[in-house]
């Protein structure tokens, strides 16, 4: 091979890595959860508006009945969307399910999504729709991390008398 061949192979070459690379790396994690769940985690539609909802626990259980809840509309609807789907989603069993806190996702005023949360296994149950399984997640991760604690600063500040107008729940970006 020539000096000026292998010149343009070397320049191929590094042009290929600078175009696959970063998009190798921009990547997100692989969805290890059943696909009928992909719809309301990974590819949930745009929403504007949520409802955060603390359950309220009877022996450690969920009978129904909603404890508190914060509903939140515009870019911090959007904003906890997006943390939702960047959760990563595995195909580990539930151990248990004993949700503390559910969460209700809206588009033009219609409820696409509603899920219970359990964080002591890391797993949520989807009541609307009625997948009659849990999807699991990284509770305890970054994300997953970010999740609980937007959950746990929205009901901490009410408890402690805030109004509901007064509560502000900070997303990270």
């Amino acid at each position: 091979m020539s000096r000026t061949n292998g010149r343009i192979v070397s320049w191929v070459l590094i042009l290929m890595m600078l175009g696959i690379v970063p998009s190798v790396a921009g990547r997100t994690r692989r969805f290890l959860g059943q696909k009928k769940f992909l719809p309301y985690t990974r590819h949930l539609p745009t929403v504007d508006k949520l409802e955060l909802l603390k359950l309220q626990l009877k022996d450690e259980r969920w009978d129904g009945e909603i404890a508190a809840t914060k509903v939140l509309q515009g870019a911090e609807a959007q904003k906890i969307a997006a943390l939702w789907r960047r959760q990563t989603y595995t195909g580990s069993q539930a151990a248990c399910h004993e949700p503390a806190y559910a969460i209700k996702f809206y588009s033009r005023r219609k409820l696409i999504a509603y899920a219970t949360i359990c964080w002591s296994c890391n797993n949520m149950y989807f009541i609307k729709p009625n997948l009659h399984r849990t999807q699991s997640f990284l509770g305890g991760n970054k994300q997953g991390e970010q999740l609980s604690e937007i959950f746990r600063l929205a009901f901490t500040e009410r408890e402690q008398g805030s109004t509901r107008e007064a509560i502000k729940v900070r997303v990270p970006e």
